[in-house]
């Protein structure tokens, strides 16, 4: 089985192998070049966003993928944003049916969305959250959401910040609260939220919460390709 990632922006391309090295298989590899699938690998190409991955970069994966003839799932990884899950994935499908992109009858396509964003995703590390923080701007991030308790894909964004998006104030939100465990986080250098311990931690709260149902998603899959590989 090989697996084909086509994924948003630097923390994904920097994350995901980190993640796929524990979630999927032990005999999966990962291969920098697609035309090197064999057995058990999986190739994982990142591009400049939204909607650049779906304008620019979709058809171009779906013409490798049917050129190469042996990639069983074609896994797109993209941002919903202030949409639903479930809205972002119609969206797509949407566009896929009108540019009349078609994939070979071999190979799956399985669309991953990240809600709001990857950032999102990380909030959900309630080991990391500071209980007893003097910090007024984390303060100010948790008496609006208190992403220890509350599901960090529905937080939206407090009136008084104005930098920007919902996506773009859970980074910022994200910054505060691991800057106060002394961890440094930027896209390009997102250093600890891809360790093994911090995905464990994050596997943890989809388990035992009804929270990051998009993570969820990613966690069911890697779980399925698991079985199949058994099968």
């Amino acid at each position: 089985m090989n697996l084909y990632f086509l994924v948003e922006g630097k923390t994904e391309r920097k994350v995901y192998p980190q993640w796929l090295e524990h979630l999927l298989p032990v005999d999966f590899s990962r291969i920098n070049n697609a035309s090197q699938a064999n057995k058990s690998n999986y190739y994982l190409i990142s591009v400049g966003g939204y909607p650049s991955i779906l304008d620019n970069h979709l058809r171009s994966s779906v013409d490798e993928v049917n050129e190469q003839g042996n990639y069983d799932w074609l896994i797109l990884v993209i941002d919903a944003d202030d949409m639903t899950a479930q809205a972002k994935i119609a969206e797509v499908e949407q566009f896929i049916q009108a540019e009349n992109i078609v994939i070979n009858s071999s190979c799956h396509l399985h669309i991953i969305t990240q809600k709001c964003c990857m950032e999102t995703w990380f909030l959900g590390n309630s080991r990391v959250y500071p209980r007893n923080s003097d910090n007024a701007d984390f303060i100010n991030h948790s008496k609006f959401y208190d992403i220890s308790q509350q599901d960090p894909e529905l937080m939206t964004k407090p009136d008084w910040f104005n930098n920007g998006s919902i996506s773009i104030y859970h980074e910022a939100y994200l910054r505060k609260m691991l800057a106060e465990k002394n961890i440094r986080y930027s896209k390009a250098n997102p250093n600890e939220v891809g360790e093994k311990h911090y995905l464990e931690q994050l596997q943890k709260r989809v388990e035992e919460t009804n929270h990051l149902s998009s993570l969820r998603s990613l966690f069911n899959f890697c779980e399925s390709i698991s079985a199949q590989n058994l099968a």
